[in-house]
């Protein structure tokens, strides 16, 4: 035992010092240490996982770890592990043992800056083991085959048969995963500490699966070195540069050589301080968000006060940054039809209800309650047009519904003939602001008096004329 130890070391530093050697410029590190291993515990970590008492442990240099970065957060390593060991499960004392294979690591914390000191992993691999169980053979329908489970050593409560169907063989193929951590106590040295679980994957039964443990010395290795710098090449004196506008920035560097300003601006001044230079502030007086090229934005509309017609008042863009009006609902629906003698709205008049419901249900209208109001021209009796202008105001209700006007929010309301925008006198005489006339035919005249209006049921506009009521 002590002669096998000590070529394994020997062994072991040889090909320490030729990797070491072959891959100078590279990321490598290798690691030098012991394992054990532990057949008692495949039930899980709490059925004797901390009892050293059951692990087989191989003295030190016996386990040679080879590991090279490949990306961040990724390594892959070649592990090799040997000497003799005990299967406890299958009563084999000092056995010739021997685990080697690749494997990759996920390293969350390689990249870390804070915590280089420590270096924890997750590792997976395929091995190859040799490890003799020849003659071991269990049938299972042959109780006779069945063998006790452990050593006179082992826990005694914990004796037991191992049945089923199990055949030994020398070499075997293995799987295994774990965990371990890489403690750097310097830049290049530092104690690793691994433990994975092996699993044999020729096998129904658990038999010759194995923990094993190892602690390494570790070594790392293969930065690049740093080329020092050349020495600064000696300056000549020059002559002090002008700076006409005294801002301690030569005028062959000053964006605004004749106007004192700022370095992180090439000396261009920034006069409202709100970190755009004056010469790219469309508001060089006023402070103001570099989104609105430094224009102030008082309402918080989203448009900046110098294209804001209501600065200090909220409202939509589509409407100059001013909130809507119900004129302005009123005037969408300025040229809706209906087919004739009746209150159904033509084809081309529904987007424009469309729009007229987008203005109310804007913010501009948040709360507010409406009449819609029908009124005819002063053709027909008093009776059929009280009638039809009720119902074409319910249809623009229904419709202003059906785009997502909260229903209790409008009330249809009819006025027949009796609020007339243009009555016959007005024909060629009525003029507007700039002295056009108004209604320059009778037609023009009767076009304007059939409308829909709306009013908000608060304001100062609503109609002081009695509805009209309809006979049921």
């Amino acid at each position: 035992m002590k002669k096998f130890n000590l070529l394994l070391t020997g062994l072991a530093t040889t090909l320490a010092t030729t990797v070491f050697a072959q891959n100078i410029s590279d990321k490598w590190y290798i690691g030098i240490g012991a394992h054990a291993v532990d057949h008692t515990s495949v039930r899980g970590i709490f059925d004797g996982y901390f009892d050293t008492d059951d692990y087989s442990i191989v003295p030190p240099l016996s386990k040679l770890t080879v590991a090279r970065s490949i990306a961040k957060n990724f390594a892959v390593d070649l592990q090799a592990s040997i000497g003799e060991i005990d299967n406890k499960r299958l009563k084999i004392k000092d056995e010739f043992f021997v685990l080697a294979g690749l494997g990759i690591r996920f390293t969350p914390l390689s990249e870390s800056k804070s915590l280089k000191w420590l270096d924890p992993y997750v590792r997976v691999g395929a091995n190859y083991h040799k490890y003799s169980y020849k003659g071991i053979k269990i049938v299972e329908d042959d109780p006779s085959t069945h063998l006790d489970a452990y050593d006179n050593d082992y826990n005694p409560k914990k004796n037991y048969k191992l049945g089923g169907k199990f055949t030994g063989h020398d070499n075997n193929f293995i799987l295994n995963g774990g965990v371990g951590i890489n403690f750097w106590v310097t830049k290049n040295v530092g104690l690793n500490i691994e433990s994975q679980y092996n699993w044999a994957t020729a096998y129904s039964k658990d038999y010759i699966n194995f923990f094993q443990h190892s602690a390494s010395i570790i070594f790392k290795f293969g930065a690049k070195k740093e080329e020092p710098l050349p020495p600064p090449p000696v300056e000549e004196e020059e002559p002090v540069p002008s700076d006409r506008d005294g801002d301690g920035i030569p005028d062959d560097e000053d964006r605004c050589p004749d106007t004192p300003g700022l370095p992180q601006f090439q000396g261009c001044p920034d006069t409202d301080g709100d970190g755009i230079p004056d010469g790219e502030d469309r508001c060089p007086n006023a402070a103001g968000p570099a989104q609105f090229q430094g224009c102030p934005d008082t309402d918080g509309d989203g448009i900046p006060d110098i294209d804001d017609a209501c600065p200090t008042v909220k409202g939509p863009i589509e409407n100059k940054g001013c909130p809507w009006e119900t004129k302005d609902v009123t005037f969408r629906l300025k040229n809706i039809n209906f087919e004739f003698n009746s209150s159904k709205l033509t084809a081309e008049s529904l987007p424009l209800v469309k729009d007229a419901a987008k203005l109310l249900n804007d913010d501009s209208f948040e709360g507010k309650k409406f009449f819609v109001d029908g009124h005819t021209d002063r053709v027909g009796s008093v009776a059929a047009n009280n009638r039809i202008s009720k119902q074409r105001a319910q249809s623009v209700v229904n419709e202003l519904i059906n785009e997502g006007v909260g229903k209790d929010r409008l009330v249809a309301r009819g006025f027949g003939k009796s609020e007339l925008l243009c009555k016959q006198a007005d024909i060629k005489t009525k003029k507007d602001e700039e002295g056009n006339i108004l209604y320059p035919d009778q037609e023009s005249c009767d076009r304007s008096n059939r409308r829909v209006v709306v009013l908000d049921q608060s304001g100062d506009n609503v109609s002081v004329t009695k509805e009209v009521k309809i006979r049921k």
